[in-house]
C-alpha cells in the first residue's frame, strides 16, 4: 500500500534526525522523499478539527435487505451528494443505488465550512505529562526549551 511505503520512507529519514519539537517532523516528512517530488505535508493546528455532532449521518452504509447477502465490505464505490444522499455500487458496471437507511432526524446537512471547531483553544496536557517534559527538556538545546515551557496544561 502507498501509505506503508510513505511510513517506511519517513521512518528511515527519522533515524538520521534529532527531533526537539513536534514542528520538526514537518521538515523531515517533506524531505524524506526526493523523487518524483517531496511529500506534500500540511501542518495542522487545533482549528483544523471540526465538530461533526450536528451533521446529518447514516448509522450504517450496509446495502440493505433485498440485495442478496451484501455487506459493507462488498461495496466497490460510494458517491455522496451534497443534499445528503449516499449511493453505492457492488460492482463497477452496476447502476448507482441509494443506501436504504433512515437519516437521523435531529440533524441537518451542513457544508464543511459552516461546521464549528472541535476545540476553541489548544488541547491541554496533564500536569503529570507537563512535569515529565519539564524534566526531559534539560537534555535539549536551550533554544527549544521555551516550547515546553509554554505548553498548555492542567
Amino acid at each position: 500500500m502507498e501509505a506503508d511505503s510513505m511510513h517506511s520512507t519517513i521512518e528511515r529519514a527519522l533515524k538520521k534526525k534529532d527531533i526537539n519539537v513536534p514542528a520538526e517532523y514537518v521538515g523531515v516528512c517533506r524531505s524524506a522523499r526526493k523523487k518524483p517530488k517531496p511529500y506534500d505535508v500540511t501542518y495542522l493546528s487545533h482549528k483544523f478539527f471540526k465538530n461533526f455532532n450536528d451533521v446529518q449521518f447514516f448509522k450504517s452504509i450496509r446495502p440493505g435487505r433485498g440485495i442478496g447477502d451484501a455487506k459493507e465490505t462488498d461495496i466497490r464505490a460510494l458517491r455522496y451528494i451534497p443534499s445528503g444522499e449516499i449511493y453505492f455500487k457492488l460492482r463497477f458496471p452496476y447502476e448507482w443505488q441509494t443506501i436504504p437507511q433512515r437519516k437521523s432526524s435531529n440533524v441537518v446537512p451542513l457544508p464543511f465550512t459552516q461546521l464549528r471547531n472541535l476545540h476553541a483553544t489548544r488541547r491541554k496536557i496533564t500536569a503529570r505529562k507537563f512535569e515529565d517534559l519539564q524534566y526531559l527538556k534539560r537534555s535539549l538545546p536551550e533554544d527549544y526549551r521555551s516550547y515546553y515551557d509554554n505548553l498548555p496544561h492542567d
